[in-house]
């Protein structure tokens, strides 16, 4: 965890100092990316099990982080909304579960709400027999450019978790079953 915090710092550092936007923005989705493993590390080992997880707290601090990391505060021009109960997780599908909300959420802060946009992230996970239903959605503009990166990328970690993934601008779903 605390290496993963000294990487996000060191990539952070790095990226500020690049000039072409571009470049700017794959430095800070890599920072995002190894932050939010950091968050979800620091939550599985808050408790003597380490296969549970209070998704809903983990989502909290996963959003505020995201939303710091361009400026923002929940609440103030955005809001975030979490839904999500504490559920058995295994670290092996914890990590592409935040990595998928990450992205999206990442997506909706950066092309979303550009400054003066007012609105609303939902994050939410609803648990049932055989599937977990995961939803990230928000109210921000349309339309938004193309990220193949991204895509490719939530669609890959889908893979990994067994799921269905649909994501279009302004929200993504993934339907994953509770054990691979």
């Amino acid at each position: 965890k605390n290496n993963l915090q000294i990487v996000s710092s060191l990539l952070a550092l790095q990226g500020s100092r690049l000039t072409d936007p571009a470049a700017r923005a794959e430095f800070e989705a890599a920072r995002d990316r190894v932050g939010a493993l950091a968050t979800l590390h620091r939550h599985l080992y808050l408790h003597a099990e380490p296969d549970a997880i209070d998704l809903g707290a983990f989502l909290h601090d996963l959003g505020g982080q995201l939303f710091a990391a361009v400026g923002e505060t929940p609440g103030r021009r955005i809001a975030l909304e979490v839904a999500a109960p504490r559920l058995r997780l295994a670290s092996d599908r914890a990590v592409p579960l935040a990595l998928v909300i990450t992205e999206a959420v990442a997506a909706a802060l950066a092309q979303g709400f550009p400054p003066g946009r007012h609105g609303r992230i939902a994050i939410r996970v609803a648990a049932e027999a055989e599937a977990a239903l995961v939803s990230v959605e928000d109210d921000g503009a349309l339309p938004r450019p193309d990220d193949p990166l991204r895509a490719m990328l939530m669609r890959g970690l889908a893979r990994q978790l067994g799921g269905a993934l649909v994501a279009e601008p302004g929200r993504v779903r993934l339907r994953m079953p509770h054990a691979p």
